[in-house]
């Protein structure tokens, strides 16, 4: 009996590497603040099939795909990222992608503490499993949570490339547009 759930478990894992490993950079951006500067360095990844898709395909899409958030500067606080994307979160409902799992989300960062160099890994992949990790820049990497459905996906999503992102020239700069 654990034979067959350790290898289901396996594959599971296996098919997680194997989607994160056939995506291909879209575009990447950096998302600045007056007088503050850069924040954050966001890159999209996508399926090969996928690169240079308008923003509403993308969003849409229930393929594996990845934003990488790198920070780069030490004014991101849990409770300022957590601020942030819930705002993120009201902007793309007004544009139609609302999701009952935006709490959930957010949760997942109640107990981490960022700091500059970090990475949050936000993973799109099968089975409409979002995969959440943070990679700290000494190397160590920490999975925050995996949470199901695309309606969390497209919400998450359309905080950087629905009709009002978070800023215009990062969206186009994710969508690998000048």
């Amino acid at each position: 009996m654990k034979k067959p759930l350790i290898l289901a478990l396996l594959l599971a894992c296996a098919a997680t590497a194997s989607a994160a490993e056939d995506l291909v950079l879209n575009g990447s951006g950096l998302r600045t603040k007056l007088i503050l500067g850069t924040m954050y360095k966001l890159s999209l990844y996508v399926p090969e099939a996928l690169k240079g898709a308008d923003a509403k395909t993308l969003i849409e899409a229930s393929q594996p795909m990845e934003f990488t958030l790198a920070i780069q500067s030490g004014l991101i606080t849990r409770e300022r990222f957590v601020e942030t994307t819930s705002g993120g979160f009201a902007k793309a409902a007004q544009s139609g992608y609302t999701s009952d799992q935006t709490q959930a989300f957010l949760g997942q960062f109640a107990a981490t503490e960022f700091k500059k160099g970090d990475t949050v890994v936000m993973r799109y992949g099968p089975g409409g499993l979002s995969t959440f990790y943070r990679k700290q820049a000494d190397g160590s990497e920490t999975k925050l949570g995996t949470i199901a459905g695309l309606d969390l996906k497209k919400a998450l999503f359309a905080i950087w490339l629905g009709d009002t992102p978070a800023q215009a020239s990062l969206k186009q700069a994710l969508l690998g547009t000048p």
